[in-house]
């Protein structure tokens, strides 16, 4: 039986990577001077990332429309699909499972979903969507998938930095860590967020420059990760594609890296981390 593949707008993920592969997002909705607009079918990426810093009053988002997630779901059901496998956000930064989870109650009789809680979000959940996306190509279960998941997500680390501690800590999704939050914000150096399961996606501390926090974040990942594995590398940057590039090299000369990829981050994130902010997520290999 065919799956079809589902999960959030939010894992990184390109828009035209994902109706390629027909993967079904679920849009977050941002709201920019009290207009609704949904993350990658309604904004214009660079125009939006460009205006951030001078936003008043900053936008906000929510998870995407009960309406919304039940025409995906719906969808899915006309393309002819009678099970679908949903990789959703951790709940530690949105309540989006439980708005699929519902939709999902609404079509049980046609459609049989299967909702897998990632732990994680970002460039983590986009990784093990893409180690899903190959695992269904070669014919696995939903069951089988979400078993592989379960024994990768604690191996998966995302950790980047940005330049603008205001826009980091605004929307409060990013949380500020007492002391460091506060050596952060008076010595203006250069805030450092990671995402791992146990923790969400939070700050945690900081480098005196670019450099500085380039080699912490190098340093973590040497930490995380296991020098005898093959790793994939995903890189996410809100217009900062230069010290992306940097970054990946970097991490190539400390960990086997199989292939990179260099995408856009989604709104979302870019709304939490600001304008040239980068991030790397480091993931294992799909075994043959």
């Amino acid at each position: 039986m065919k799956i079809k593949l589902l999960t959030d707008a939010s894992c990184l993920l390109p828009k035209e990577m994902m109706e390629k592969e027909n993967i079904g997002f679920f849009e977050s909705i941002l709201i920019i001077d009290e207009k609704d607009h949904r993350e990658l079918t309604e904004l214009n990426f660079e125009d939006f990332v460009n205006s951030l810093h001078d936003l008043d009053p900053y936008p906000t988002s929510s998870q995407a429309t009960p309406e919304d997630a039940l025409n995906i779901l719906k969808k899915t059901i006309d393309e002819g699909y009678e099970e679908a496998l949903y990789l959703g956000i951790t709940p530690k930064i949105s309540s989006q499972l439980n708005v699929v989870r519902l939709a999902s109650k609404t079509v049980k009789k046609q459609l049989k979903v299967h909702i897998y809680p990632t732990e994680l979000t970002v460039g983590s959940q986009g990784a093990m969507v893409y180690n899903a996306l190959k695992l269904l190509k070669k014919g696995k279960s939903a069951e089988e998938i979400m078993e592989y998941l379960d024994s990768i997500k604690h191996k998966i680390y995302t950790i980047g930095t940005t330049v603008d501690i205001k826009t980091l800590f605004k929307t409060g999704k990013v949380r500020r860590g007492s002391i460091k939050g506060i050596m952060v914000s008076l010595l203006k150096m250069k805030p450092i967020a990671h995402c791992t399961v146990e923790d969400g996606f939070i700050g945690y501390g900081a480098g005196i420059s670019y450099k500085g926090a380039l080699k912490t974040m190098i340093a973590e990942i040497e930490s995380r990760t296991d020098p005898d594995k093959e790793y994939n590398l995903f890189m996410a940057d809100a217009l900062n594609r230069e010290f992306a590039e940097v970054y990946a090299e970097e991490i190539k000369k400390v960990r086997k890296i199989k292939e990179v990829f260099y995408w856009n981050m989604p709104p979302t994130m870019a709304l939490t981390a600001g304008k040239w902010a980068v991030t790397a997520t480091i993931a294992p290999v799909l075994e043959d």
